[in-house]
């Protein structure tokens, strides 16, 4: 080897030991923001939901009109598979036998749907009207024209959708994907895996939301980027009251003290703290945990590969424009509201104790 080839190499090993405390940074540069094992729109479910409502119009449309005259009509489709189509007068309990505690046929109902407690519903349900799901139901599918009521450690398995609202009574379940168009409510303690609509409550609210504003003092600059600092350095700390008008990218763990207010966007590769009565113009993005004081507004999507902590009386998104709430664990306090879309991949529920999300 030539003296300019070793003087070349031993300047080569030089610069790479000076950007060896970069690589977590440039990795979380060349990342982005993370991604989610599963697609956000759970097509399958969603589709399934879709087939159904054309199944009901197209082969139930004529019974539905039948029984709104007529009464109570059983029957079996193509596939054999049994149906219960009920007129408006007509209650579901009044069709099963004594005792029963297990329904295995598809039921259509042309006014509201009562499904008794601790009955277990092997098929989809469909109610022209209103549908309660009584305490300790499990149900595998619901659609209504009008508003559905999941009660009290009540289940349903895999989709539910409203033409209006769904409200679901403390410690009852959502397992797959819900949607309504108006608005879905959480009670305390209640489980959920995938939620759509324009606006999301999570237990008690408060008389009048608080109009989220940052109490901020002054300015805050963060270290600037270069060619040898790719993003804003690591373990990068906001003091609290203080504005920054810039994105913030980290490697390590991101500090947002209370009262802050910041315009732009937030990633890690650690995690992500945010103190309370924050206001963020932006996104936040970590590929581990992110804890959120209460308070907080945040305008743009909240994503992690971890988990998310919410505390009270925080929004996510906004009513003219609805964002994303997504992480592998979800907890969100009570007095939450998100706008959009909000998915838990593992496990999402609605928390009492804000010390939960600290």
């Amino acid at each position: 080897m030539s003296h300019s080839e070793a003087l070349a190499l031993l300047a080569g090993l030089g610069t790479l030991a000076l950007l060896f405390p970069l690589l977590p940074l440039v990795r979380t540069l060349a990342r982005g923001a993370p991604t989610p094992p599963l697609a956000e729109d759970t097509p399958d479910l969603a589709t399934q939901a879709a087939t159904f409502q054309r199944m009901v119009s197209e082969q139930f449309g004529h019974l539905l009109h039948l029984a709104r005259e007529s009464g109570p009509i059983r029957g079996a489709n193509e596939n054999g598979s049994p149906f219960i189509v009920l007129g408006i007068a007509n209650h579901l309990a009044e069709q099963l036998p004594p005792g029963s505690r297990h329904l295995r046929s598809l039921v259509l109902a042309a006014g509201h749907l009562d499904i008794p407690g601790e009955l277990i519903c092997d098929r989809e349900l469909f109610a022209e009207g209103r549908i309660n799901i009584a305490h300790d139901a499990l149900v595998r599918g619901a659609l209504s024209r009008r508003d559905i009521a999941v009660g009290r450690y009540a289940r349903v398995t895999r989709w539910v959708r409203s033409d209006r609202r769904i409200d679901v009574a403390e410690a009852g379940q959502i397992r797959g994907w819900a949607s309504a168009v108006q608005e879905i409510t959480l009670a305390r303690r209640c489980r959920f895996e995938h939620l759509r609509a324009p606006r999301i409550l999570f237990g008690r609210q408060p008389e009048t939301h608080p109009q989220h504003q940052a109490d901020s003092v002054g300015r805050f600059d963060p270290p600037a980027r270069n060619h040898q600092q790719p993003g804003n350095g690591r373990n990068l700390k906001i003091p609290p009251g203080h504005a920054v008008k810039s994105d913030l990218l980290v490697s390590g763990r991101l500090v947002i003290g209370d009262n802050c207010h910041i315009i732009g966007d937030l990633r890690a590769d650690k995690s992500i703290v945010i103190g309370s009565n924050v206001i963020i113009e932006g996104s936040v993005f970590a590929d581990g945990p992110i804890s959120i004081g209460s308070g907080c507004a945040i305008a743009g999507p909240v994503r992690s590969s971890d988990e998310v902590h919410l505390g009270f009386h925080c929004e996510i998104g906004t009513q003219a424009a609805p964002s994303t709430l997504m992480a592998g664990t979800l907890l969100i306090s009570e007095g939450c509201v998100a706008y959009g879309s909000v998915r838990a991949l593992r496990h999402g529920e609605v928390i009492t104790d804000e010390r939960a999300a600290q």
